[in-house]
């Protein structure tokens, strides 16, 4: 070998092993600051790409459900590296901040810095690519619940925290609501005040798991319980609260239902038996009580509610463990010794001064003069209870002297009748003032019903069959007459409100009332125990039944026979699934017209239906049916509900119930098969409910006809009401008859869970539609989806694509949208891109999530009316947006209560400012900002680049929370 090949080679090595390591060295000195700048990117990274997933694991940990191993290990090593990420950066900043005086470099803390950084780099890279694996929910976790306790997330994660916190980032939320309960600001009575004061102060006590409040009927507890809540919720003293209405027929699975929803349980949808539901519903209020503060409200309880069998955590005495109750009763034994509340509070009569001012807030006005002197007579005949003053003072309203002198002449408060025949009497006059016999046959309809918050659905079903409403009334107007007669019950105080928009309560006053009074010669049987089914049922009084409810009873079996000729309504609420109907049983109910029959089994003779020739409404409801081609025989049937029923196939003996107006099939997990020409023959059926149930549809070109064609729909002309799962496309007819539909709810694509749990569903449109679209999907090509887009009020799209802007689908601009989700669409750029035409001018809320493209909500300044009515704004992982609104924008919503941003790489600011001065977001009560790396202020000057420093000040001032004065720099 030659001396110069020996000089080569020695060389060579010496370039390997002194030269390329000494030039390292000196690159992790003098390239630090680019190391802490890849280590902040990676991490921010890996965070975008993980909150998805993290959010999906809050879904997951909810439910109780078990997480595979491989994800449990990647979220507790990307925790850790970014945590480490996180303190390998504080560390660096301030450790070359000590050498000389801050004037030089630290070279051997850079030094050290960058050679870590570099292999945290190298590590979190590899965990945003083991990331990408978990994409749906069945990807982390299995369906079933962990035997044990659930992996739980950070507590940083469930704050909403940001692991990496290197750009200025915030999460506030702001409630102008006062927590003052002065009589003059919020209309809290003082007695009642103090009292909410006193259950409040109990329950925030370590020393009380359970407090109650107690009292007769009529004197306002329920609605002390709501004015609890409503403070308790102001005040965030617990993390969870779940309230729902025992009664005195206790639903368990209704109870259980209420709370799961409550905490987010979606899960339990999914349990069909009490028991399995209960045990679900343990294991995650057990979890949370270790963490979190949990409050069970149990509203009107009759007796003792065993908590084991709801899945309420107790000790062998029923004592509640881990979370707190608050309960209300008319016994106070109910509470101490079969509740063992710690505390149990008296809610008396309103005292005289009370009283009248509640009667005066109920009239509304002055009381005229020649009035005055029936007004403390009314007051002492209404006994100081809230329930009676509310009834006396509505007879005030718009009345006469002569009125008023005969209906106060007709209560009297004697010592033999005491106060139950003062109530009575007063629910009698109130009941003989109604002046329309649809009014009371629905309050007798109520009564029957059972329970304390009837269904509205149910009770537009049963009075329909039952002929409450008006002879040939369609589904719709029998709708809108029910509302009326509901406001009529409601403004005589017959019925309550319950805080909920769509429904009511009846006092068991009332209900107690209407059964012993007004049906006494028709009676109204409500079966409340076992005790009382063996009695009443072998009485004579029930060959005169108009009604019978076995509301829920716990019931092993049922007697052979009910002799029962004058029935009409039926209604069998049960959770006992092993329960059979006795062949026999519906012998002699020729003239029932309503029928519900609840989580039974139903064989092919245990019910006559060709007996049954009066049926209007049959509910089929979570039973196992043996042969569904016997309904076919009830002809005159108009209202079939078979919801959550154990059915394979529709037959087409179905398709002889020519007089349908109503179908329900949803949630029938089971139905694979609808004969053709079934749903055609329903030329009467004006609602038909499909959702989450069949979605066979037979394709166009399919031949023979296997299963129900789309197509079929178009046959039935006074279809008004439709809801649908279509997966597959290519079963949509080009010819499909939407233009008749005004309620609607519409699924179109296969849906992706996991996003649906993402974004929860705050907004339920009359008029929903849903969208899965993929690059070769001609949906929207489909003229009928872009007369269904310009009606729509709830509309949810994946995956849209081929259009740079939303707006360009509808050339009216969307004039009744009320809620928009977009999401994964590549290229989109904007929202709204013309200013000419007003759009989106019903919008309420708007969320937008993983559009790559988009750059601006507004391609230009908008029309004034575009956006005016927007409340909440969620944008996620859009990185090409710089600024979420220009002033200009800003300017026209007046309404917005909630900005969420988040993971949005190049967002420098929400409010692109201008140089108009002051402008006001008055009603703005959260603001979300979390994960975004080039925020450094709330405004950012106009046509500002991206590298700015954004620490010029910009003159625009911002009022909002509440009118509180914000200057931004």
């Amino acid at each position: 070998m030659s001396a110069d090949s020996v000089v080569a080679i020695a060389w060579d090595a010496l370039k390997s092993y002194a030269v390329v390591p000494i030039k390292r060295r000196i690159d992790y000195v003098i390239s630090s600051k680019s190391f802490a700048n890849s280590l902040r990117e990676e991490s921010q990274n890996l965070e975008n790409k993980a909150e998805r997933v993290h959010e999906a694991a809050e879904v997951a940990r909810k439910n109780l459900r078990n997480f595979y191993r491989e994800f449990a290990e990647w979220e507790a090593s990307a925790e850790k590296a970014l945590k480490e990420a996180r303190d390998l950066l504080g560390d660096f900043e301030k450790a070359s901040k000590t050498c000389c005086y801050n004037t030089l470099p630290n070279p051997k803390c850079r030094y050290q810095f960058s050679r870590k950084a570099e292999g945290k780099i190298e590590v979190i890279k590899r965990l945003a690519q083991k990331c990408s694996e978990f994409r749906e929910l069945n990807d982390i976790c299995s369906s079933a619940p962990a035997p044990g306790n659930v992996a739980a997330l950070n507590p940083a994660r469930r704050e909403g925290k940001d692991a990496i916190q290197s750009t200025a980032t915030a999460t506030t939320s702001v409630f102008s609501a006062s927590a003052s309960l002065k009589l003059r600001d919020d209309g809290v009575l003082e007695s009642r005040a103090l009292m909410i004061r006193n259950v409040v102060d109990a329950l925030a006590d370590d020393r009380n798991s359970g407090v109650g409040i107690y009292g007769m009927g009529g004197v306002g507890k329920s609605t002390l319980l709501a004015d609890v809540e409503r403070r308790i919720r102001e005040e965030k003293s617990f993390d969870w609260v779940a309230k729902t209405d025992v009664s005195e027929n206790p639903d368990i699975k209704k109870i259980q239902g209420e709370i799961a929803d409550a905490l987010g349980l979606t899960d339990m949808k999914d349990k069909e038996y009490v028991s399995g539901r209960a045990e679900l519903l343990h294991k995650r209020l057990k979890e949370e009580s270790e963490n979190k503060k949990v409050l069970i409200i149990l509203d009107n309880l009759w007796k003792g509610l065993d908590l084991k069998s709801v899945g309420i955590p107790c000790g062998h005495d029923n004592k509640v463990i881990g979370c707190k109750l608050l309960l209300t009763s008319r016994d106070r034994r109910v509470l101490r010794r079969e509740m063992r509340c710690d505390k149990a509070f008296v809610l008396d009569v309103l005292v005289e001064k009370e009283a009248k001012r509640l009667f005066e807030t109920m009239v509304g006005e002055e009381v005229h003069e020649e009035f005055e002197p029936l007004v403390d007579e009314a007051l002492r005949r209404s006994a100081g209870l809230p329930f009676l003053i509310r009834a006396m003072a509505k007879l005030f309203i718009d009345a006469n002297l002569s009125e008023l002198n005969d209906a106060l002449n007709q209560i009297e408060l004697s010592a033999d009748g005491g106060i139950s025949a003062v109530i009575n009497k007063v629910l009698r006059l109130s009941y003989d003032h109604l002046e329309s016999e649809e009014a009371k046959n629905l309050l007798k309809l109520c009564a029957a019903y059972g329970v304390s918050e009837p269904s509205v659905e149910n009770l537009v079903r049963f009075g329909y069959g039952w002929g409450i409403f008006q002879k040939d009334s369609s589904m719709k107007e029998a709708r809108d007459k029910l509302n009326r007669l509901i406001y009529t019950l409601q403004a005589s105080s017959l019925l309550l409100d319950n805080g909920d928009a769509n429904g009511f309560k009846i006092h068991d006053l009332v209900r107690d009332f209407v059964a012993r009074f007004i049906l006494r010669d028709h009676p109204l049987l409500l079966l409340k125990d076992n005790d009382t089914v063996a009695t009443h049922l072998r009485k004579e009084r029930l060959k005169n039944c108009m009604a019978i409810c076995f509301p829920y009873i716990d019931i092993e079996e049922l007697p052979e026979k009910l002799d029962c000729p004058e029935l009409h309504i039926f209604l069998f609420f049960s959770n006992n699934k092993s329960l059979e109907i006795p062949d026999s049983y519906f012998n002699s109910m020729r003239k029932l017209m309503v029928l519900n029959l609840a989580s039974i089994c139903l064989t092919r003779s245990s019910v006559p239906f060709q007996l049954m020739e009066n049926l209007h409404t049959l509910c089929l409801h979570h039973c196992s049916l043996e042969d569904v081609a016997i309904l076919g025989k009830l002809k005159g049937l108009q209202i079939l509900s078979l919801r959550n029923s154990k059915i394979q196939r529709l037959p087409k003996e179905i398709g002889q119930l020519v007089e349908l107006r109503l179908l329900d099939l949803s949630h029938c997990s089971q139905l694979e098969i609808i004969e053709p020409g079934v749903l055609q023959s329903f030329i009467k059926l004006e609602e038909l409910y499909i959702e989450n149930s069949f979605d066979q549809w037979n394709a166009i070109e399919q031949t023979p006809a296997i299963n129900a064609s789309l197509l079929e729909l178009n046959h039935m002309k006074n279809l008004y009401t439709l809801h649908v799962s279509i997966p597959e496309p290519n079963t949509l007819p080009g010819n499909l008859n939407v233009k008749k539909l005004t309620k609607y709810k519409i699924q179109i694509g296969h849906l992706d869970k996991l996003n649906f749990w993402r974004w929860f569903r705050e907004y339920k449109g009359s008029r929903t539609l849903e969208l899965r679209l993929n690059p070769t999907s001609n949906i929207l090509q489909k003229g009928y989806i872009g007369t269904t887009l310009d009606r729509v009020d709830d509309l949810w799209m994946d995956g849209l694509n081929g259009i740079d802007s939303i707006c360009q689908l509808s050339p009216e601009g969307f004039p009744q949208l009320k809620s928009l989700h977009v999401q994964n669409g590549p290229s989109i750029r904007y929202i709204l891109k013309w200013s000419s035409l007003p759009a989106f001018n019903a919008l309420e809320m708007l969320f937008l999530e993983n559009l790559v493209s988009l750059e601006k909500l507004c391609h230009k300044d908008i029309s004034f009316k575009s956006f005016c009515k927007l409340k909440v704004i969620r944008v996620k992982s859009c990185d090409k947006m710089e600024v979420l609104f220009p002033c200009s924008v800003v300017r026209q919503l007046p309404k917005l209560e909630e900005i969420d941003v988040g993971g949005c790489k190049s967002m420098c600011g929400i409010v692109e400012a201008d140089d108009c001065g002051k402008f006001e977001l008055p009603n703005l009560r959260v603001l979300k900002l979390r994960g975004l790396p080039n925020m450094k202020n709330f405004f950012t000057a106009r046509s500002a680049p991206l590298s700015s420093t954004s620490n010029d000040h910009v003159g625009t001032q911002i009022a909002f929370f509440n009118g509180q004065q914000v200057t931004s720099y």
